[in-house]
């Protein structure tokens, strides 16, 4: 039976239909995939990726930028782990496309927010991941130059979001573990059925946090007071076994409790008609006979 697909797939596959008429937006969001996880060798650059949604749009941006583009495609089968495909779009650098391949981390992407948003969505796209909302809050950009994540972290600042950041086996990546953050970024680059499944797997999330805590509460509570009703059904046993003599009304509450032994002191203190701290009074009379008789 086939896996369904993960979150960050439907969320790139979201992202890939975001078309722009604007060529300076098309530009940037192409620029940002490029510099995510470019490789350049011999006057051709190769951008890898495993979501074919997110490569017809690499294809898509280059033939709508640049009109003597030279691209190939091929699709390789992985041999390990999920054996899923891994798509390569091989561009062949011209007079027009080196316009770009030399001006990927430009100013005016930071100083431009509308440039800002589309290079922040080209660089999940090309490089991002996230966890599904039911789990642990996760989401990272993976870059193969350190001196992109470097540019992608004050992209982010341009909407004052922080992210992390740490380097794995050469691979640069950048992150957020705040759910805000996380919501304000998916909002941002226009993953809206995304940003509203994790808001509602984030609300859910909470909500049963909030009942464990409840319940937790409660099971504490409840465990008080059997060990409590426990302790005063022991020193009721031991207080009659001796045949004191004692008064009328102590006697009934000691009766009551060996009768109602799950019953809290408040729920006993209203079958006898007293208040709560009456009954607990008459609890602790019970008490320090019982340690009287066992002290001799």
């Amino acid at each position: 039976m086939a896996r369904p697909p993960s979150y960050t797939y439907d969320t790139k596959n979201e992202l890939a239909h975001i078309l722009s008429e604007d060529e300076k937006i098309l530009r940037a969001e192409l620029a940002a995939m490029l510099g995510t996880g470019l490789g350049v060798v011999e006057g051709r650059a190769d951008l890898a990726n495993s979501n074919a949604a997110v490569t017809r749009k690499v294809i898509t941006l280059i033939k709508k930028i640049f009109t003597d583009a030279k691209i190939e495609v091929a699709a390789v089968r992985r041999k390990f782990l999920k054996k899923t495909m891994k798509y390569v779009v091989r561009i062949f650098l011209t007079a027009q496309t080196e316009t770009l391949f030399n001006d990927l981390y430009s100013e005016e992407f930071i100083e431009r927010p509308i440039l800002s948003v589309a290079y922040l969505r080209g660089a999940f796209l090309a490089g991002g991941s996230v966890n599904r909302p039911e789990k642990i809050n996760h989401l990272e950009i993976a870059f193969a130059k350190e001196y992109a994540a470097a540019f992608t972290q004050k992209v982010f600042r341009v909407f004052d979001i922080n992210v992390g950041y740490y380097e794995r086996k050469g691979v640069f990546v950048i992150y957020l573990k705040e759910g805000d953050a996380i919501c304000d970024f998916l909002g941002i680059i226009g993953a809206d059925k995304a940003l509203e499944r994790f808001e509602v797997a984030r609300n859910i999330k909470e909500v049963r946090a909030m009942v464990n805590r409840i319940v937790n509460c409660e099971t504490a509570n409840l465990n008080k007071a059997v060990a409590a009703a426990q302790r005063q059904i022991a020193d009721i046993d031991l207080v009659l076994s001796h045949r004191i003599n004692l008064s009328d009304s102590l006697l009934d509450t000691m009766y009551m409790r060996l009768e109602y032994p799950e019953d809290t002191a408040a729920e006993l203190a209203e079958k006898l008609e007293i208040s709560k701290q009456g009954f607990l009074y008459r609890m602790k009379i019970v008490r320090d006979l019982a340690a009287l008789i066992r002290g001799k």
